[in-house]
Formats: structure tokens, sequence, C-alpha cells
């Protein structure tokens, strides 16, 4: 590693993504899809992707650049905020909004289509989304690609300890319900609506319990969080040797309703009620750290 990247301290902690994607990092990422779909510009300044050529999909910057479009009221890329032009070629014209764009936003958006695209096709490897996923960091920026989207990361301590195992735990056909739903989540905390954020976290923790109890062949009760708490206790589905924990165990999982509850469960009223992202960020660390104990004793169980 050079240098400079070692000296810079933003490798050590990152800061909150605000709706702001450095020139630098932009720049950074172009040479990474660039390498990605091995655009080339022949004579004449015609673009072309060989990679998108040998699997058929010559179409699909067109596409993303369509989709984009029409999700945000375009009418083509010239509309966009810092974009004074649209060339037709498609390739072109998305790399200048990746590198031109004022709206943020709209550029990861972009950026999620073509690696989610990549990976699926299998472009880019787990190497590449290395690369990706280091390129915000060192550039202090709270993004993450995981599981085919971004997610936003406030703390990387927090981050790598409690919702990253609890996605890659839940990355299994038993466990899919509760991890779309936490990848809800966090699609909904970067969109900004926090509460939808932590009402999809809360379901995604009881989804999780959920599943555990039916793959015992246990009763769900009324299936809501205090019956399915409940009913892992009531089956002692942690060690025996946990019990002087118990107490303090149950009140961590109790935690994540009661702010669910508190903050979004009910109708606001006349006053508008406003979840600061400080108490996003609890749930959605909350939720994590809970599925993520949750199943590790199920698997452990299993063996």
């Amino acid at each position: 590693m050079l240098f400079s990247k070692r000296n810079n301290q933003k490798e050590i902690e990152i800061f909150p993504y605000d709706n702001t994607l450095p020139d630098r990092l932009r720049k950074q990422i172009y040479h990474l899809l660039v390498d990605v779909y091995q655009i080339e510009t022949g004579h004449g300044y015609n673009t072309s992707s060989n990679a998108l050529y040998r699997l058929n999909q010559p179409m699909l910057f067109a596409e993303v650049r369509q989709y984009i479009c029409a999700e945000h009221g375009l009418l083509d890329f010239s509309d966009a905020p810092g974009c004074g032009s649209d060339p037709s070629n498609s390739i072109q014209s998305c790399i200048m909004f990746l590198l031109d764009c004022k709206e943020s936003d709209w550029v990861v958006d972009m950026i999620e289509l073509l690696f989610k695209f990549a990976v699926d096709h299998r472009l880019a490897g787990l190497k590449t989304i290395e690369t990706l996923n280091m390129r915000f960091r060192e550039n202090g920026v709270g993004l993450e690609f995981v599981e085919d989207q971004f997610i936003k990361i406030d703390s990387t301590l927090l981050h790598m300890e409690a919702i990253k195992p609890a996605l890659l735990l839940m990355h299994s056909a038993q466990f899919a319900g509760p991890l779309d739903e936490y990848l809800e989540a966090h699609g909904q905390y970067r969109d900004g609506d926090n509460k939808a954020a932590i009402t999809s976290a809360a379901k995604a923790f009881e989804s999780t319990m959920k599943t555990i109890c039916q793959a015992n062949g246990w009763s769900t009760g009324k299936g809501t969080a205090a019956a399915l708490i409940q009913t892992l206790f009531d089956n002692e589905f942690l060690p025996s040797y946990y019990q002087t924990q118990l107490t303090s165990l149950r009140a961590t999982l109790d935690g994540l309703p009661t702010v669910r509850n508190n903050n979004t469960g009910h109708g606001q009223g006349a006053t508008i009620v406003n979840t600061p992202d400080y108490l996003t960020q609890y749930a959605l660390n909350l939720a994590g750290a809970n599925i993520t104990i949750l199943i590790k004793i199920y698997n452990e169980s299993q063996k």
C-alpha cells in the first residue's frame, strides 16, 4: 500500500454519508468500471464495452440511463444538476453522469445498478467488490456495497461487529425473509425514511425468531416480538449456563420492539414526529446484534 494511503486516517474510521461523493472517488470508480466492463474508446470516440459485447448485452448502459431518468423525472442526463450535455453514446453518457452529476444519490443509484449487473454476470468478483468498498472507505464515505446494494454505515467498528455478521449469517435460503427485510431497512435508512427503516429492522428481528421457532416446531403464538421471545426462553433455546445473563439478554432482545413501538408503531397525532438518524442507527445496530446471536445459537444447535 502506498504511503499516502497508509497515512490517510480515513482508512481507520469512516464518516456518515451526506449525499456527497468526492471528485477523487468518482474518478476511482470510473477506472474500476473501465476495468470491469473492459471499456474502450476507438476512432471517432466510439466508446464500447468488450465485456458486454461477449455477454450479448450491448444496451446495458442505455437501459441504466433510461431507468435513472425515468425514476428521477429527467428527459435525459442533460437535465441532471451539473450535467450540461448527454452524449448519444450511452457509455460516454453514464461516465459523464458519474463524474459531473451534482446529485450524488443519483450517482450512487447508477453505480449500484452497474455493479449489481457485474456481480450477477460474473464480471466482478469478491476482489473487485473489496476494491470498490475500499475506495469508499479511503475517501471517508459511509457506504458499502453488500448483497447487491449500498448500505449506509456510520461507524466502521459497529458495522463490522453488528451489521455485517448479521447479513452474512442471514445469507441462506432459510433466513431469506429476514435478510430481505434487513436489507430493506438499510435501503430506507439510506433514502432518509427513518421510521420505515426502524419498522423493517424490527420485522427482520421478529422474522428471525419466527424462522427459528418454526424450524424447531415451536408455537409462535400471536407472532409478536414479545410472544416469540417468550417462546425462545420457554424452550430453553439459550444454553442453561447462560441463566445468570438471561435477565440482561431479555432486556436487550426487548429493546428493539420498544424502539419501534414508541417511535413508529402508532399514529403520530396532529404533530409530526421526526425520528432522528441516531435512533435509526441504534435500531439497525441492535437488530444486527440480536439477529447475529440468535442465528449463531441456532446454527450451533443444528450441529
